[in-house]
């Protein structure tokens, strides 16, 4: 286990301990196994991407000094494919259900042959460098020309879990291309690195390769910033590969991936025990008062809840989707050009699969651009219901600034759920598929403690995007099949195409685009937004029952001596002031 891992797991149990000494009650002591056992799980994903043929397979087969990827697969045949250390060998082929087929690691082309069937591999060998890179998890992916449905399965797949990206492009390219610089952008606007390989450099002379590897260093920085670097990649090297790997600082990213999850339950626990010595100093049957409030106030959220369920939805869906649709009309007019190019060439399919790309592209940053602010606004709509609370917490002198406070915490809990949620369960639970290929369960562990939905910014992106893009993908023969008279042609011919393909594109397909999206996005957003305004609800009672608990706790002492009171006050103050020094360590992980 690397130290990161350690630190996580121990902050953990030491929490644990402060709040047993403090009496903290409520769910925190859940939310704390929640985190160490997500960090006991977890592992660092590195997917491998590139153009169908661009080396990824070559190259990973190399890295592991034995050829277990095929390299002559079809793009119909291709899978994302995870590469996982293992004393035993054997391969997961997991199905959207998340149950899995096990097989024998030389069954690897069936697997491949029937990719359809499943969503990813998990490849488990016992081979050195697998170990030596653990945590990290290399991921072959699907090459960018794969057929649309697999392609899109595995980017859905491994969207917002991978922490660093090795890409790979094919000197033959020349350049960065419009379809890798989407993948970068995606990778770019999720805050995650990359390092850009140019694979097959031996097809370059040593003079003509430098100056390629200069020209896209160049394109690089001025994208990504100076810290983004291309280098060059030969058939057998992997000297570069590998040092990207050994440059990624697991222990840091570990730290940082965990640090705000640790600071949500410290803050939890400072707040409880604040409340308990507050609470101690007040009169018992004013303090009864003031949790039959509590009371009503959950009662007042679930009522809001069933009566303005349908509006609340309704008017966050109706904002959502006009945003949505005009980003996504930005982006096609953006790149009308490059699909003029690709329908004059006579590439149909290519004219499918950059659409496809745009759209998807767009959606994804539209969607997690706007995340944010409609979990803001839902808790706001909550925190009005709980205006009697706000007033008899400050009344107590409780809280003075108390359903400011409440909201702020609902809000940071809900971010740091998606954050977790996102990679803990893609280890597979190898004890429950025998060695004839018995079903396995691989499905994600919910942080159910962190709330029942586990649905945060970061994982709620995801599930409404798939099945637009899956929708498109159906309709957009249907919607460029009018464009087929005009693909192909030569000379002078295709300059006169020009003109009336872009009129079509403007003119027919991408309004048709954004009509069937706007038709299609809404029945995909509501569920996922009534799932969201439940979740900001449970987050509200959650945070009303702890601070509920805490209070009852010093109830339950109201017939205790005053000794007894000041001792157990002193014990308080001390483990308060435990956990704040813990807090401040947390805090420093970030930096």
């Amino acid at each position: 286990m690397i130290e990161a891992k350690e630190k996580i797991i121990r902050h953990c149990d030491t929490l644990g301990e402060k709040i047993k000494e403090a009496a903290v009650s409520g769910d925190i002591a859940e939310k704390i196994a929640a985190i160490a056992d997500s960090a006991r799980e977890r592992s660092l994903v590195v997917p491998v991407v590139g153009a169908f043929s661009s080396g990824k397979s070559t190259l990973i087969n190399n890295l592991l000094g034995s050829n277990v990827l095929p390299v002559d697969i079809r793009p119909e045949t291709s899978l994302a494919t995870e590469l996982r250390y293992s004393p035993e060998n054997f391969i997961l082929a997991v199905k959207p259900n998340g149950d899995a087929d096990r097989y024998e690691v030389g069954e690897i082309k069936t697997v491949t042959d029937n990719a359809a069937k499943y969503s990813y591999a998990q490849l488990y060998i016992d081979n050195a460098k697998l170990r030596e890179i653990e945590p990290l998890v290399l991921v072959d992916m699907p090459g960018f020309d794969s057929p649309l449905d697999l392609h899109n399965k595995a980017i859905m797949e491994y969207l917002d879990r991978g922490c660093h990206y090795v890409v790979l492009s094919s000197v033959e390219e020349g350049t960065i291309t419009s379809s890798l610089q989407r993948r970068l952008n995606e990778i770019d606007g999720l805050g995650r690195g990359f390092s850009l390989f140019l694979s097959k450099a031996d097809l370059r002379p040593p003079e003509s390769l430098e100056k390629l590897v200069s020209y896209y260093n160049s394109q690089l920085a001025d994208r990504y910033g100076m810290d983004a670097k291309a280098a060059a990649l030969s058939a057998n090297s992997t000297e570069e590969v590998l040092a990207c790997l050994e440059s990624i600082n697991a222990n840091t990213i570990f730290l940082k991936l965990y640090r705000d999850a640790l600071l949500v339950v410290c803050n939890e626990i400072i707040g409880s025990i604040g409340l308990q010595i507050s609470s101690s100093k007040k009169d018992a049957e004013k303090l009864r008062e003031t949790i039959a409030e509590m009371k009503a106030g959950v009662e007042k959220l679930r009522k809001k809840m069933e009566s303005d369920i349908e509006d609340m939805r309704r008017r966050y869906s109706a904002t959502f989707v006009n945003d949505i649709i005009a980003e996504v009309g930005k982006a096609l007019d953006g790149s009308v050009e490059e699909l003029v190019g690709l329908a004059v060439s006579g590439n149909e399919d290519a004219v499918s699969r950059s659409i496809n790309e745009i759209v998807r592209s767009a959606l994804a940053a539209s969607i997690r651009e706007k995340l944010d602010g409609i979990n803001r606004q839902i808790a706001m709509d909550f925190s009005d219901s709980l205006k009697g609370l706000d007033k008899v917490m400050k009344d107590m002198g409780l809280d003075e600034n108390y359903l400011r406070n409440l909201t702020a915490k609902v809000e940071e809990a809900i971010k740091v759920i998606g954050t977790l949620a996102s990679d803990v369960g893609q280890t597979a639970n190898t004890g429950n598929a025998s060695k004839t290929g018995a079903v396995a369960t691989v499905a994600a562990k919910p942080l159910v403690s962190l709330g029942s939905k586990a649905l945060g910014i970061g994982s709620f992106a995801i599930p409404v995007i798939g099945p637009v893009v899956s929708l498109l993908i159906m309709f957009l023969p249907e919607i460029i099949g009018g464009l087929a008279r005009l693909f192909g042609g030569g000379g002078d011919q295709k300059e006169k195409q020009k003109d009336g393909i872009r009129s079509k594109f403007s003119g027919e397909v991408f309004p048709s685009i954004k009509r069937k999206l706007r038709d299609e996005i809404p029945g995909e957003l509501e569920g996922h937004i009534t799932a969201m305004i439940q979740n900001v609800r449970e987050q509200f009672e959650i945070q009303i029952k702890n601070q509920e608990e805490a209070i009852n706790t010093q109830v339950a002492q109201e017939n205790t001596n005053i000794a007894e009171r000041e001792a157990a006050q002193q014990k308080l103050e001390t483990v308060r002031s435990d956990v704040q020094k813990t807090t401040s360590e947390i805090m420093a992980w970030g930096k």
